[in-house]
């Protein structure tokens, strides 16, 4: 691996740092995007699944007496309905963090900064750091709140507006 960047991360909780390796430098824009599993879940594979569910015997569930295989044949049985009523899709998700405003933004560049002189000079820059902290972690808060309540009242449909 000849193409990596070493960077040094200010993570403001505590006083240790980490640091990050970034590999294949030419594939950075791809960071914005997330892939993510889930469940195809829609009024068709409700009624699919409850069918499914009705039109089931559960012959093989009681047709042991031990407890353990009843339970296992029970939830394989199950299992096996569920996954073929709710099929699995791959959904490509993007990062947004609107609720970071220039204020915000120019707040985290000054943490930075104060970390940076706060490690290589005396007692009293940490202690201005530390309050630095203390105040931009609720304020941080607040702007999280206030974007996703502003997201919630804008939207039609409560559940996939966050």
């Amino acid at each position: 691996m000849e193409n990596y960047i070493i960077c040094l991360l200010f993570n403001g909780l505590s006083d240790h740092n980490a640091q990050r390796t970034v590999f294949n430098t030419t594939n950075l824009e791809s960071q914005n995007h997330q892939i993510q599993t889930i469940r195809k879940i829609n009024k068709h594979t409700i009624t699919d699944f409850l069918i499914k569910l009705s039109y089931e015997t559960w012959d093989t569930t009681f047709s042991s007496n031990d407890v353990n295989i009843m339970f296992n044949s029970f939830l394989n049985e199950y299992l096996r309905i569920l996954y073929s009523s709710f099929p699995l899709k791959v959904c490509k998700t993007t990062k947004s963090n609107d609720w970071i405003t220039i204020a915000v933004n120019t707040s985290c560049k000054h943490k930075k900064e104060l970390d940076l002189a706060s490690t290589n000079s005396n007692n009293s820059e940490f202690k201005y750091y530390q309050q630095y902290c203390k105040i931009m972690s609720p304020l941080i808060k607040v702007a999280k709140k206030f974007n996703y309540n502003n997201k919630i009242q804008k939207s039609s449909t409560i559940n996939k507006s966050v």
